[in-house]
């Protein structure tokens, strides 16, 4: 489940990265991006003190993001939503194939084949020479490596040359895989400079660009 954050840390967190919410009171901003689904409704906890505060998804940092690079390139409300349904379906992709459920049932699949494989080739069909010492590893672990558990999208900002994505759910040991929707002019390289467990990404260029650049990434094993 995505960690939450209170809506004043997430205006404060979105302001500090370009986010304008114009000049009325920004609480009234995401009230209206949740009413047009680009945000979920918020949750309601009491902190230690016994005051109740609004909380919205951590994710929704992200998103904020995403509506402010749309709407300073000129979308229309409809071309945001659009964009965002998309958005959102990938990540709903992404969840589902890291699920149990679908491990178990590639798995599955990945033994039933590897046992056709094995019956053909004992009956002299094909050939798997040496290859037939797979069927010795555990099916579970040929799937273990380079497994995705992570992606989404974000942007690099106008005149800067660093990003740090914030990604909870980093394991140490990750890989991270960048690439870029738009063009980075005048940078001509990127990389992926520092990567901090239960933390996120930082993704640097070699020059600051010269608008906002958007970028898909994923994380693996």
């Amino acid at each position: 489940m995505d960690d939450l954050i209170s809506i004043d840390k997430l205006i404060k967190q979105a302001k500090s990265k370009g986010v304008n919410f114009g000049a009325g009171d920004p609480y009234n901003r995401l009230r209206y991006y949740t009413k047009m689904g680009w945000l979920p409704h918020m949750v309601r906890k009491t902190d230690n003190k016994g005051n109740v505060k609004g909380h919205y998804p951590a994710s929704s940092l992200q998103t904020l993001l995403f509506i402010e690079e749309l709407k300073s390139k000129g979308a229309s409300n409809e071309e945001i939503s659009k964009k965002l349904e998309v958005k959102n379906k990938r990540e709903e992709i992404i969840a589902s194939l890291k699920s149990p459920e679908f491990r178990k049932h590639l798995i599955t699949y990945a033994s039933l084949i590897l046992l056709i494989l094995i019956f053909i080739n004992e009956l002299g069909i094909i050939k798997l020479g040496k290859s037939k010492n797979i069927t010795s590893q555990n099916p579970e672990n040929v799937f273990e490596y380079q497994q995705i558990y992570g992606s989404g999208t974000a942007f690099v900002p106008k005149n800067q040359k660093k990003v740090f994505v914030v990604f909870r759910e980093m394991k140490p040991g990750s890989k991270v895989y960048v690439t870029f929707t738009q063009n980075y002019s005048p940078a001509t390289r990127y990389w992926v400079s520092k990567i901090e467990s239960q933390n996120g990404f930082q993704l640097e260029l070699d020059t600051p660009v010269s608008e906002n650049v958007e970028f898909n990434w994923w994380v693996s094993k």
